[in-house]
């Protein structure tokens, strides 16, 4: 017996084939780090003594043994809980230095108020020690330059006593010079969509001093506005009634139809009493609608409000 075991290794070594210490119908196996590993697989010969066999690089089984192969690894398992945070890392080098080393330095500068109106910022300090920054217009806008147009909407009738009729918008000229209504247009809002529904293209030149009756009905408001747009798009003028219209899709741009202060709701055209809602005194524009407009029961279409 121990000649012939000596006689099949000596031969398997001839032949260049390694001799596992395997159970073939088992579960373990002892198998050597140097066997090399073919794309992920082990490739074995099974003798008919159930001994299993690693063939050497170029090798093959003899027709007598199994030819056997298997994974030498299998799928990856599920991942692992996360480790715990690591430590904080080194603090970076400071960034640059800032131009502002106390909150003071802010007061006096441009700013724009949410009306639009350019202004100001004011830094205040209460009792408490809290800090109040505030964007103040500084008032009333000062007075168009000589020679040049200013358009208001001045005046607007959109409910009347009984069946809506006869509504209308008038624009002024606060300016000392005539305007080029080219290019200019007048647009209805609607407060429910914050969209443009009716528009009236302006023609002509409007004198300074002079009234424009544009004959249009609006809507009822709660809210809905009105809006003068530039013959380059921009807003000449705008009044949000019975509520506040702050972004207005009028072609393509997003406008605020608040000025200042929006107009109270209270403020508003009535179907019980004759009357409309003005710019009282006449023509003021303080970009505040809460005190540039009031609702007066003389009705001025085309000539000065009265209040």
């Amino acid at each position: 017996m121990t000649g012939r075991i000596r006689s099949s290794v000596l031969r398997s070594l001839a032949l260049g084939i390694t001799v596992l210490a395997l159970t073939v119908g088992g579960a373990t196996a002892g198998l050597d780090a140097a066997v090399a590993v073919e794309d992920g697989v082990i490739k074995a010969c099974r003798h008919k003594s159930g001994v299993l066999l690693i063939p050497s690089a170029g090798k093959t089984c003899k027709r007598s043994e199994q030819a056997m192969s298997w994974n030498a690894q299998g799928p990856a398992g599920p991942a692992g809980k996360d480790g715990a945070p690591g430590k904080d890392g080194a603090a970076g080098p400071p960034g640059p230095g800032g131009g502002l080393t106390k909150i003071e330095s802010l007061d006096g500068i441009a700013c724009t108020t949410s009306g639009g109106a350019q202004g100001t910022v004011s830094v205040e300090t209460e009792i408490d020690g809290a800090i109040v920054l505030s964007c103040d217009d500084g008032g009333a806008p000062p007075p168009p330059p000589p020679g040049a147009a200013r358009l208001v909407i001045n005046e607007i009738d959109y409910d009347q006593v009984g069946a809506d009729s006869g509504g209308f918008v008038e624009i002024y000229n606060a300016g000392d010079s005539a305007a080029d209504l080219s290019g200019i247009a007048l647009v209805l809002v609607d407060g429910g969509t914050a969209a443009e529904y009716l528009r009236r293209a302006l023609t002509g030149t409007l004198a300074a001093g002079a009234y424009l009756v544009v004959e249009v009905d609006p809507q009822n408001g709660a809210p809905d506005g009105v809006a003068l747009i530039g013959s380059g798009g921009g807003l000449l003028d705008a009044l949000s009634y019975e509520g506040a219209i702050e972004t207005a899709t009028i072609g393509s741009t997003t406008y605020n139809l608040v000025e200042g202060t929006v107009l109270p709701a209270a403020t508003a055209d009535s179907n019980t009493v004759v009357g409309s809602l003005a710019r009282i005194p006449n023509g003021s524009d303080a970009d505040n609608a809460a005190a540039d407009w009031a609702f007066t029961a003389t009705v001025t279409q085309g000539a000065a409000n009265v209040g």
